[in-house]
């Protein structure tokens, strides 16, 4: 029979780490609402590019590159954003496995350089002997200057066409419960690619939005220098809004497993309370059962 006390003991134990569970699920909630409304004006900010590039829509073209001195074949560059801490490795197991199959399947594994945001994302990569070229850990109250070197390394690459293609995977934070894993492909910028980025933000491009056409436009210093401009403040935000909704998903999902945690410990707790309730009443039981057998063998003595 389990001894009462030892019984106590485990229920006190686990009351301590409820606290403990409660504790973490409070402090994920919290960062994750000073986070939820940066990932929300993203969606504003798409909406004012659309317009800037509506009104030079006659002008510039940001889905046209230059075909011939790209080699298609050549290494691409992959950006994994991840998080950084325990307790959601959920969001992060499909992401990397996804990854990992698509390239390990086509043989462009030793193709492929990996800048890694997020500790397990660096972790997942360098286990699988992938070719990184360079990593990045994030605090809770990052900003655009955190990913000043991811920009700077992304900005050279493109004007050297050092890779054929350029994409970014991340984690999409849809809502406290879903978060959908993403991959947006930086360059070559297709139209295609961001036709489907604006689905996924709920954007429709073409039947929702109208503007009105400027036709007195002056560009400076020229068009293509004022192209190379926009398309590199497209990728800096975009890169940085995957690591925004990422880190917003993270502590979604902490929060979430937090919660469930604590209601388990609430089951366990129930549990182990009626198991003590039987195991005292049983203890109880034999002790009267005793003192009656004791009492009778002294009466017949």
């Amino acid at each position: 029979m389990s001894n009462t006390k030892l019984i106590r003991g485990k229920i006190k134990s686990i009351g301590n780490l409820q606290k403990i569970i409660k504790a973490l699920e409070i402090v994920s909630t919290i960062k994750l609402q000073k986070l939820k409304s940066k990932t929300n004006t993203f969606k504003f900010f798409m909406l004012d590019f659309l317009h800037v590039l509506e009104a030079f829509k006659n002008h510039i073209n940001i889905f046209d590159f230059d075909s011939q001195s790209r080699d298609e074949n050549g290494k691409r560059l992959i950006i994994v954003v991840s998080s950084d801490k325990w307790l959601c490795g959920w969001i992060n197991t499909k992401l990397m496995k996804h990854i990992a199959q698509k390239y390990q399947e086509a043989n462009m594994k030793k193709d492929v350089d990996i800048i890694a945001i997020g500790k397990k994302a660096l972790e997942f990569f360098v286990r699988d002997q992938w070719n990184v070229v360079a990593s990045l850990a994030l605090n809770d109250d990052f900003d655009e200057r955190d990913l000043q070197a991811i920009y700077v390394y992304v900005k050279q690459a493109i004007a050297h066409k050092t890779y054929a293609k350029i994409k970014v995977y991340f984690n999409f934070f849809k809502n406290i419960i879903t978060q959908i894993p993403l991959r947006f492909k930086l360059y070559p910028l297709d139209q295609e690619s961001f036709a489907t980025f604006l689905q996924d933000l709920n954007i429709v491009w073409d039947n929702t939005l109208s503007f009105k056409q400027h036709t007195d436009l002056v560009i400076e210093p020229d068009i293509e220098r004022f192209k190379k401009n926009l398309i590199q403040e497209l990728t800096e935000m975009i890169i940085y809004h995957a690591a925004l909704h990422n880190k917003t998903g993270e502590h979604a999902a902490r929060m979430l497993a937090m919660k469930n945690a604590k209601d388990n410990c609430e089951d366990i707790m129930s549990w182990l309370q009626l198991v003590y309730n039987k195991t005292r009443q049983s203890k109880i039981t034999q002790e009267i059962s005793e003192i009656v057998s004791a009492k009778f063998a002294i009466e017949q003595n």
